[in-house]
């Protein structure tokens, strides 16, 4: 695998999958993922409690959609700090990574997919709209887990790996292309 190689990240929960990460570069994905890993095992992800119960996808839709409608760039992003992944609006899946004291979470969440407005006659996922309004009464986060520390040791080990292997992986490609 190159760092520049197209990968999709993925979620199972109850036989359905979400899509985390879409085709986008592979280097990206596990470079954010290890970042956020890095931070979360030493505690520096550290969530407001108000955003604890609801989770912070709820407020992170609420913050978008008052930044969309109002165009206000003074609000404030309230996952700024805590986004792993974001998916293109019409899969509208946020992942995030946080610490809640001394625990590590992460946290999947709808985001709001029709903030440019109603869907076309031609879109094939028209029949899926909600008002914001609704979407908001009625959201729930698709999971959030607690992450065991020994689990995210584990997955930064495996992002420190993976980075090592598109280094050395770049390193002969362009090796191969300098001969060529």
């Amino acid at each position: 695998m190159e760092s520049f190689d197209y990968v999709t990240v993925k979620y199972l929960k109850e036989q359905i999958e979400y899509t985390l990460y879409d085709d986008d570069f592979a280097t990206e994905a596990i470079q954010t993922f290890k970042n956020s890993l890095e931070q979360a095992l030493n505690f520096k992800m550290q969530i407001q409690s108000e955003y604890i119960n609801k989770g912070i996808g709820y407020y992170y839709n609420i913050y978008t959609n008052k930044l969309r409608t109002t165009c206000d760039r003074s609000l404030v992003d309230p996952a700024k700090n805590f986004i792993v992944w974001s998916t293109p609006s019409y899969i509208g899946i946020e992942t995030f990574i946080y610490n809640v004291r001394d625990k590590i979470y992460i946290e999947i969440s709808p985001l709001y997919k029709w903030h440019d407005g109603y869907p076309e006659d031609e879109d094939e996922n028209k029949d899926e709209y909600v008002p914001f309004d609704d979407f908001l009464n009625n959201y729930k986060p698709i999971d959030i887990v607690s992450i065991d520390r020994s689990v995210a040791e584990r997955w930064l080990d495996f992002c420190c790996d993976m980075i090592e292997i598109f280094k050395e992986n770049d390193k002969k490609y362009l090796k191969e292309d300098k001969t060529n």
